[in-house]
């Protein structure tokens, strides 16, 4: 039987809700934009969520979204063939339409890999995120791995906003040092 430390140190956990608005005033032309979520290092990505709140509409092309890793930041896990420390960015999520208001999750995302092995860190310092700012992947100093999320947008965009967030566990009986932590 397991123990309660398992089920607890195995539970889903979810990260920071990242809201994008096209309607914030900032300048979003056609282009493909990246968002990054931080999850802990050591955790597995089980999940994640995409909720369009107000869609966003284009005259050519679509407007969709991804959620995947960078270059570097997961380990290769022979078991999952999708999942390597080559950049995919769209790992966990495959072109969520952000023309329809509505709720997606991993159920009947094509191609999706969840629950590979644990991300590492980047080794990189900073990274851009929409629409055009540089921030560093850690001002506290933790040790943090970035799930990105890449938004597509065909063209322009005044209007329109959605939400999106991953889930995440560990593997049971993780024992942590202090010096790994800091």
């Amino acid at each position: 039987m397991d123990s309660l430390k398992t089920k607890i140190t195995s539970a889903k956990q979810m990260s920071k809700i990242d809201l994008v608005n096209f309607a914030d005033g900032s300048t979003w032309s056609a282009a493909t934009y990246q968002r990054v979520i931080f999850i802990p290092l050591g955790a597995r990505v089980c999940g994640f969520g995409v909720a369009v709140s107000d869609a966003a509409t284009t005259t050519t092309g679509a407007n969709t979204f991804e959620i995947g890793h960078a270059l570097g930041t997961l380990q290769t896990d022979a078991a999952m063939v999708n999942v390597a420390a080559a950049a995919d960015p769209n790992a966990y999520c495959t072109s969520v339409n952000l023309e329809a208001a509505g709720l997606s999750g991993p159920e009947g995302n094509a191609g999706v890999e969840i629950m590979g092995m644990p991300p590492t860190m980047t080794s990189s310092a900073t990274y851009t995120y929409a629409p055009s700012s540089t921030a560093s992947w850690s001002d506290s100093g933790e040790k943090v791995v970035p799930v990105v999320g890449a938004v597509v947008i065909a063209d322009a965009q005044t209007a329109g906003a959605f939400h999106w967030w991953v889930e995440y566990c560990f593997d049971a009986n993780i024992v942590w040092t202090q010096a790994a932590l800091a």
